[in-house]
């Protein structure tokens, strides 16, 4: 039977059917092919990065007595597979966060604990346009979720990428947590502003 990668090689198969079939299909077509460029950014077992990301939800869950987050390595890895994916979707079992950015020019080395920080404090700071009133939900879901008294456990994973939607190279941070918040008729127990 011919394959492609006998003649071609495997690099030409992998950049034609990367441009053929995109790299949602490409994914799907080869597992475990990474199609990520993942830069300097720190895997999801840094421990700089594991302290940075417990240090910066736990200032603003105490802010709003809510109990500290433990890290959860599984909770970690479903983030990167999330953060590895170019899409604000929410799905899975877990309460998600994500938050996005890109520059122009590329920054040649973000700081990661910087933006790590810029993240939660943009989710907190969804308090300062009134996003949560009265038990119930006006967009501000990534405060909520960040300040669920019922969360236990938070795994966060940052990924570069670029995505086929922007030219300029993205860094993903997702942040998971467990149980999930945001739950309807839950608000005035889980969340004090």
């Amino acid at each position: 039977m011919f394959h492609p990668r006998a003649l071609l090689g495997p690099a030409l198969v992998t950049a034609l059917a990367l441009i053929l079939l995109g790299p949602q299909a490409l994914a799907a077509e080869f597992p475990g092919l990474d199609l990520i460029t993942k830069g300097n950014s720190p895997p999801p077992t840094n421990t700089d990065f594991i302290n940075t990301a417990l240090e910066a939800a736990n200032a603003v869950r105490r802010a709003h007595t809510a109990p500290p987050l433990e890290w959860d390595a599984a909770i970690a890895a479903a983030a990167l597979k999330k953060s590895n994916g170019c899409e604000l979707n929410h799905t899975g079992p877990y309460g998600e966060n994500a938050y996005l950015w890109w520059s122009t020019p590329p920054d040649s080395s973000p700081n990661f604990t910087e933006r790590t920080r810029d993240a939660f404090a943009s989710w907190a700071s969804e308090t300062e346009i009134n996003a949560y009133r009265a038990g119930d939900l006006y967009g501000g879901g990534h405060f909520t979720q960040t300040v669920w008294k019922a969360s236990r456990r938070m795994g966060c994973a940052f990924s570069t990428i670029r995505c086929e939607n922007n030219p300029e190279e993205e860094w993903w941070l997702y942040c998971d947590f467990e149980p999930r918040g945001n739950v309807y008729g839950s608000y005035e127990e889980n969340v004090t502003i």
